[in-house]
């Protein structure tokens, strides 16, 4: 079977020199791999084959067989690294923490041990009970952090 570590030593090592960092690394038992890689501007097809064909100039398909996928996470997959958020700052994010809870708000900051959410609430103001949004930050340890994904909007 491919190995895990050599592969990610590999690609930690390539991908520095490209601008590009590695979100996830999946061998499975049947030697699909699959990478995905980001960068701070995003990721071309182009980039994408390059990585593919530089993985595949280190295997040999004589030894061992294996299926391979290189591709950006994609906006449907939650963030996992801190320079993802870095990423995505100014950014609607859904966010589940561990105790369950959901926090939906801007990505305002990102500090080596949290980010930091800009939510907003309505809040009955005056006799008459109109209702006001009320901006407030809200800060989430990493280890606090279950999931986060970015909320895709097509408004403009």
């Amino acid at each position: 079977m491919i190995s895990d570590t050599w592969i990610r030593e590999l690609l930690n090592e390539e991908l520095a020199g490209r601008d590009l960092f590695l979100v996830e690394l999946q061998i499975r038992p049947v030697n699909k791999i699959a990478v995905f890689i980001d960068s701070m501007k995003g990721v071309t097809l182009d980039e994408c084959i390059a990585v593919s064909r530089f993985i595949e100039s280190h295997l040999n398909r004589d030894e061992e067989d294996y299926e391979l996928e290189v591709s950006s996470p994609g906006l449907d997959k939650p963030l996992r690294l801190p320079v993802q958020f870095v990423k995505n700052t100014g950014r609607q994010l859904d966010v589940v923490k561990t105790d369950g809870t959901k926090i939906t708000g801007r990505l305002t900051g990102v500090m080596p041990e949290a980010i930091v959410l800009e939510t907003e609430t309505l809040v009955k103001d005056g006799p008459k009970g109109r209702k006001t949004k009320v901006t407030q930050p809200v800060e989430v340890r990493f280890d606090e952090l279950k999931a986060a994904k970015v909320v895709i909007s097509l408004k403009k």
